[in-house]
């Protein structure tokens, strides 16, 4: 299986500082491409890949050749809708944030028509605005900040995913058919991730292709999940890897021996040890198990949070477990 750890800049603990100041952010994911390297990853996952804060684009360009120098891809996470767009935050016509404050119109909406915003993570010192998903001019937007991500980076690839922010309440979207496999916090609409997501995919593959591209949809891979999501793939190229949880919460399995992948290619979604889910925990098992179980499905990435450094007993035990079980499913 292709490894691939997943991020965010501000939980990230390999370096002082969570990824607070251009000095931070390098010094972190320096650290992590390194550790990276000595594990047999393929790639990081950065959500908040480009935020003004921690350098924006110079900063995020050192990281990326660093990466490269060691054998590692960036995946900058890319939001739809939500989490920024291509540009995380900051001053940049790239920033959705700052495309929205200029077009109000293209804004998600709440029930009583108040613009919708999302506050997300908890340490965001303020919520960030929320693009309506029948927005078409928002559509041409999303395409050509791929364009401009991809080429300023010579990208080899992105995490991309329709923001899990909750459902516009506009006229236009209340009014389509929405389904949803959330099983907790904010709702989120396989039919606009099935609307969105493959033209943008299409097209940036079109300009770059043989880029590696992962899809979030949020969902666990149980039989029954599984033929609920399966018909809103079909329009997705068939090289994206979809990810897929694997639990819930440690030892909470959303796959079973009898999972099977809907599509081609596929990713087993471990997340556990990291501050999101209580902390560093001896996770070995779960994570042996998860791999297993993925590969049967017919899974061929995993990926699992590398936010905490690899001197950390625990999190050394998981990466190892992760590594090895991983490359015995090859």
């Amino acid at each position: 299986m292709k490894k691939v750890w997943w991020t965010w800049d501000v939980r990230m603990r390999w370096a002082a500082g969570f990824c607070s100041s251009k000095e931070s952010f390098e010094a972190n994911y320096a650290l992590a491409v390194d550790a990276a390297s000595r594990h047999g990853v393929d790639a990081i996952v950065i959500w908040g890949f480009l935020r003004d804060s921690h350098g924006g684009v110079d900063s995020a360009r050192r990281v990326c050749e660093h990466a490269h120098a060691h054998g590692v891809m960036i995946l900058p996470g890319v939001g739809i809708d939500a989490y920024g767009g291509v540009y995380h935050e900051g001053n940049s016509p790239w920033s959705l944030d700052t495309y929205l404050a200029e077009h109000g119109q293209d804004q998600a909406q709440n029930a009583d028509g108040s613009p919708m915003l999302h506050h997300w993570p908890p340490t965001a010192k303020r919520a960030r605005r929320v693009g309506c998903p029948s927005s078409e001019a928002l559509m041409t937007y999303y395409r050509d900040g791929l364009d401009w991500l991809t080429s300023t980076f010579e990208l080899r690839g992105f995490f991309i995913e329709q923001g899990d922010v909750g459902l516009c309440q506009c006229l236009q979207c209340s009014a389509r058919k929405r389904t949803s496999t959330l099983k907790g916090g904010l709702p989120n609409s396989l039919d606009d991730m099935a609307r969105r997501l493959p033209p943008l995919i299409r097209h940036a593959l079109s300009k770059r292709p043989g880029m590696t591209v992962l899809v979030e949809n949020y969902c666990g891979i149980s039989p029954a999940e599984t033929a609920l999501v399966a018909p809103f793939l079909r329009g997705f190229p068939e090289e994206v890897f979809h990810c897929w949880q694997a639990y819930d919460a440690p030892g909470r399995f959303e796959i079973t021996a009898e999972s099977r992948s809907p599509a081609l290619h596929g990713c087993m979604a471990i997340r556990s040890n990291n501050d999101f889910v209580g902390g560093e925990i001896d996770d070995r098992d779960n994570i042996r198990q998860a791999n297993r179980l993925g590969q049967q499905a017919g899974l061929d990435m995993t990926y699992i949070y590398g936010e905490y450094p690899d001197e950390w007993p625990k999190t050394a035990a998981n990466y190892r477990a992760w590594s090895e079980s991983a490359r015995l499913s090859r």
